[in-house]
């Protein structure tokens, strides 16, 4: 038994010996291109310029969806809208107690429950970080051609 155990081991090093010169002579007669990343030639190790800060659109009713269930997205600024684990100033305007003394969106009664459908006076942890699903829009160039259709 130990001797088919050590040839057993003998073997499953060798291959494994085998198999990683074979992936060495691969990776080194394989000419890849070069990789470039969103810093440029910026080495990782070097400042880099920030990104500039582009103007968020404000757009009076809302922008408009492109599908079915496409959570909305948001038509102001948020710059200095704080969402932390004790604070949500989204919800300074749109909470149900707010909304009416600010005319603003009132979240939808899904954001009322919880997972498994029972009715919460507060809005639900699961859709307390408001901007993991709406985003607000910036005006700028589109990076590629959209040519999205609904």
């Amino acid at each position: 038994m130990k001797t088919l155990l050590c040839k057993f081991k003998y073997s499953l090093g060798h291959t494994l010996l085998i198999s990683l010169m074979i992936l060495a002579l691969q990776v080194s007669s394989v000419q890849a291109d070069p990789v470039y990343s969103l810093r440029g030639t910026v080495g990782v190790d070097e400042q880099s310029e920030m990104v500039p800060n582009r103007r968020s659109m404000a757009v009076d009713g809302g922008i408009e969806v492109n599908f079915e269930d496409q959570p909305p997205m948001i038509p102001h600024n948020i710059d200095k809208t704080r969402i932390t684990l004790h604070e949500n100033s989204c919800l300074g305007c749109h909470s149900k107690e707010n909304q009416k003394i600010t005319n603003a969106v009132r979240p939808p009664k899904s954001h009322y429950r919880t997972r498994e459908g029972n009715k919460l006076r507060q809005i639900s942890t699961g859709r307390y970080f408001c901007t993991q699903c709406h985003v607000p829009q910036a005006y700028t160039k589109p990076l590629v051609k959209n040519d999205f259709t609904n």
